[in-house]
């Protein structure tokens, strides 16, 4: 159901019913499946398996969009007659863009058969190891174990055809004891490279090693982040402030600062779905190629990422990072790189007098876009650094802090990247550790 010849048909069939409109039609695919489990005993397993078609209609400067799981003959019909009746009620808007024709794309090859196949049995036996590595000491487990493959297809009455495939593995788990929590994850596009084994053994020692949490006073901390709470930092950056339309809207707290120093030396960060990496596709949902674009270059902020709308605004070409249109959201990175560094993370734990190591945030949210100024909470491993080394867990903190800050106080990044998931999908983010000083913690927690 993946097959590009597969999805080419659907849209083809869609398109011979828009004649006398410009048309984009979209098509996907994906066949999912996920094991849940709880309390050390898998509560849930599930799978979906489905395709869908939207369709976009233009004409006189007015446009009307469709969409549909019935992909019949008579389902595709319907949807665009769908579409050709909201158009008719339309609004005219003069900056409405035609759709694209024809481009060209750098091949992604991010599919492996085996992800797809991987079987409800074999996802068990997979979280029946890591549980078993738990009950050794004396610990319970809840997690995910999920696999499956997408596809996704865009055609344009103008001649575009873009296709992309691509599969993913995700292992999450979550070690609990009555005092402490551990967490690990790891996410593939071939399940094969996922070792539960490890993930299993990560989440168990941070949990052991948390036991008896100390209760600590808020205030300005040296802060050692792992890569899953790097990149949800990085993720509210990507959306608020590295968004072309909230740049040219003003709404950016990088508007008009293009080619200022707003962070440190050692911040460079990038949009790149093909870094190795990346699970990105090689267009967006225009049918554009999707660019590499350097967004900060050692502390200078360079660009935003843009669609065809924000990019005319802007006096600028698009960047390849539009999302299904019409959308209000604007353009977004999806595959952000922080560039590394050259430590460690034992190292930038040992150099470390006194100070926190943080596993993961949760629930964290923008407090003030135009300061790029989060809170949240620590999670599943809070741990005290004393003489260049953990001495303990201490009990989850609160945390409010600017991003412009945290990242302009940036003592060192390791030279590992590891590519962690991302709450809006989209390939993922790839990140190193950090080192941060004089990061704020705003108050305490009861766990």
């Amino acid at each position: 159901m993946f097959e590009e010849s597969y999805l080419k048909g659907l849209a083809d069939k869609a398109l011979s019913f828009t004649s006398g409109f410009q048309a984009e039609v979209t098509v996907s695919a994906s066949n999912k499946a996920l094991t849940r489990f709880g309390e050390s005993v898998i509560t849930q397993n599930v799978s979906s398996r489905g395709v869908g078609l939207s369709v976009r209609l233009l004409k006189d400067g007015r446009m009307g969009k469709a969409s549909t799981g019935n992909i019949s003959d008579d389902g595709i019909r319907r949807c665009v007659e769908t579409a050709r009746s909201a158009l008719g009620v339309s609004e005219k808007n003069p900056e409405l863009l035609p759709v694209c024709g024809p481009q060209r794309y750098q091949p992604i090859e991010r599919y492996h058969q085996t992800t797809v196949e991987t079987s409800p049995e074999a996802r068990a036996d997979g979280v029946r190891k890591a549980v078993e590595t738990f009950e050794q000491e004396g610990l319970e487990g809840a997690g995910i174990f999920s696999n499956g493959g997408s596809g996704l297809g865009i055609a344009t009455s103008e001649g575009l055809w873009a296709s992309h495939r691509s599969t993913n593995a995700v292992f999450s788990i979550s070690a609990m004891s009555p005092d402490s929590s551990g967490w690990a994850e790891e996410t593939a596009p071939d399940v094969n490279e996922i070792s539960i084994d490890e993930i299993a053994g990560i989440a168990a020692r941070k949990a052991l090693d948390g036991r008896g949490p100390d209760t600590i006073e808020p205030g300005a901390w040296t802060v050692v982040f792992e890569p899953a709470a790097v990149a949800d930092i990085l993720l509210f950056l990507g959306w608020e402030a590295l968004n072309g339309l909230a740049l040219v809207e003003g709404r950016s707290c990088l508007s008009d600062k293009v080619g200022q120093k707003l962070l440190g030396d050692n911040i460079t960060i990038m949009d790149d779905a093909y870094h190795p990496l990346t699970a990105g596709q090689p267009f967006d949902y225009e049918g554009m190629p999707r660019q590499r674009v350097m967004l900060i270059e050692n502390g200078v902020f360079r660009s935003a990422v843009h669609d065809r709308s924000t990019a005319q605004r802007a006096g600028l070409a698009s960047t390849g990072h539009a999302l299904p249109q019409p959308n209000s959201n604007g353009p977004v990175p999806l595959n952000l790189v922080l560039s590394p560094g050259d430590s460690s993370l034992e190292g930038m734990i040992g150099s470390t007098g006194k100070g926190l190591l943080v596993t993961r945030l949760h629930y964290s949210n923008i407090l003030d876009p135009m300061k790029m100024t989060l809170t949240g909470m620590t999670r599943d491993g809070l741990f005290m650094i004393e003489d260049g080394r953990v001495t303990g867990g201490v009990k989850n903190m609160r945390f409010t802090e600017s991003v412009l800050h945290l990242l302009s106080n940036v003592e060192a990044l390791s030279k590992q990247l590891y590519k962690t998931g991302t709450f809006w999908g989209g390939g993922g983010t790839v990140a190193p550790a950090i080192k941060v000083n004089d990061f704020h913690f705003t108050s305490k927690t009861e766990n």
